[in-house]
């Protein structure tokens, strides 16, 4: 024996590595595109002539499509127990090629539209699956940390990519690479339904037994009530008035059953709806998204050009080197949070986001626009998985699909809100009213998370 321990990899290792192959080979595509249009669609729109608010009402429209689909494919995932990756695959396809095409800053908002459906339907397929998948895995904040690195891996080499391509080359030049790359993710996500497929037939599965085993206690409970007033009133009736009786009460107790159900639907989401942890959750990442997309697709770009003087190029290089480091901190996120705790992980890493804004508010300097990018980033590495494994345990496995729905339409109003908000302040104040919007945002969250949601 050469005394070396052998690790053999069981079923359920095996299976949540098929699952994310089969997911990040996807959604990791998704980001690079997506992120390919960090620092180009702003400044591809202003020299279309859009105005200031118009571009931060552009990059809006992406999370209002997202909120309007985020709830449907909730539902539509539980109901036909599958996921619908590779549409939203060919919606963000759909988008890329129409930015191509693009001639007029008005057509922009029907092509981020696009965007915003397609990455709305990856984003709540991918959760729902792993969180129902992963919720009981004791090496959950790992696999999170590693399907984090993945996303933020893709997402963070792409600004620069994108912003040196339009630099040296043009927009357009951009465009068609986000087109080709899109229609490749496109083809990857079709191969992929075979892998996905395997993952919801042990969901129905599952389900099958246990709404057999619920349909079994009703029917039972409902044979032995109608039998039991069957019988009072037979002994009261003769003949066919007894059989009438009887088929009465069946129908009575069937309509209470599927009033009893609709009940119960409608209880799950007041449930989560009165759930303080699980709302503060849900407003805490809603300033994350407020923050991210507000800043680093809005003020970054616009700041940075107009204000800072450097060009697309040196932009697109500190946004990509600031989203490594986010990475290398969530490589470590999964120590953090079993040290830290889950709920003391996020206040810290909101803690780090807002630091680095309030630091170029304070000093308004190109070291101070370059710190709050990186810390920024930097807070966003450890608060990802973390804010993922709170979900997982501030609400009911039966409940998630719904709770994905919810927790990601509301975090996604931030999407909207955010370019909008910040869009409007900066063109009717300044940069600086700007920042502090998304500081003082930031900084709410946090506190009101910190103070009065459950430590699990």
């Amino acid at each position: 024996m050469n005394g070396k321990k052998i690790t053999i990899a069981s079923d359920s290792d095996k299976a949540t590595k098929s699952l994310l192959i089969a997911i990040l080979s996807t959604i990791a595509l998704a980001d690079f595109g997506l992120g390919l249009n960090t620092v180009v669609l702003p400044l591809y729109a202003k020299s279309l002539g859009a105005s200031i608010v118009t571009i931060g009402l552009i990059i809006a429209s992406f999370g209002l499509a997202r909120i309007l689909i985020n709830i449907p494919v909730s539902i539509l995932s539980k109901k036909f127990k599958m996921q619908f990756m590779h549409v939203g695959m060919f919606m963000i396809l759909l988008g890329a090629v129409g930015y191509y095409f693009s001639t007029f800053y008005g057509e922009l908002f029907i092509f981020r539209f696009f965007e915003g459906f397609g990455s709305g339907i990856i984003n709540t397929s991918s959760m729902i699956m792993l969180t129902k998948h992963l919720y009981k895995d004791e090496k959950r904040a790992k696999v999170l940390s590693k399907y984090m690195i993945a996303r933020r891996l893709s997402m963070g080499l792409a600004p620069f990519i994108g912003a040196a391509v339009a630099f040296k080359f043009h927009f357009k030049s951009a465009f068609l690479l986000y087109a080709i790359l899109m229609l490749i993710g496109f083809s990857i996500s079709l191969y992929n339904r075979k892998l996905l497929k395997k993952f919801y037939n042990g969901e129905k599965e599952e389900s099958k037994e246990k709404e057999t085993a619920q349909a079994t206690v009703i029917e039972k409970a409902g044979k032995e009530e109608k039998n039991a007033a069957g019988v009072n009133k037979a002994n009261k009736m003769n003949g066919a008035d007894a059989i009438n009786e009887v088929n009465k009460i069946s129908d009575a107790a069937t309509i209470n059953l599927i009033n009893k159900n609709k009940l119960d639907k409608k209880r799950k989401y007041i449930n989560l709806i009165t759930n303080i942890s699980f709302m503060l959750l849900c407003l805490l990442t809603f300033s994350f998204f407020f923050s991210r997309i507000g800043s680093r697709r809005e003020l970054v770009p616009l700041v940075g050009v107009g204000i800072i003087h450097i060009n697309q190029a040196y932009i697109g290089l500190l946004v990509s080197i600031s989203a490594l480091i986010g990475v290398a901190l969530t490589y470590y996120s999964d120590r953090v949070i079993n040290k830290l705790g889950i709920k003391r992980s996020i206040v810290i890493s909101f803690a780090i986001s807002a630091s680095g804004i309030l630091w170029f508010i304070i000093f308004n300097n190109l070291d101070g626009f370059i710190a709050s990018i990186l810390l920024l980033s930097a807070g966003g590495g450890f608060s990802g998985p973390a804010r993922n494994l709170y979900l997982m345990d501030s609400v009911d496995k039966i409940h998630y699909e719904e709770a994905i729905g919810i927790y990601r339409t509301l975090s996604d109003l931030g999407f909207v809100l955010g370019p909008a908000a910040i869009g409007f302040v900066f063109s009717y104040y300044n940069y600086l009213s700007a920042y502090s919007v998304v500081a003082a945002m930031i900084i709410t969250a946090a506190i009101l998370f910190g103070a009065f949601a459950k430590k699990y």
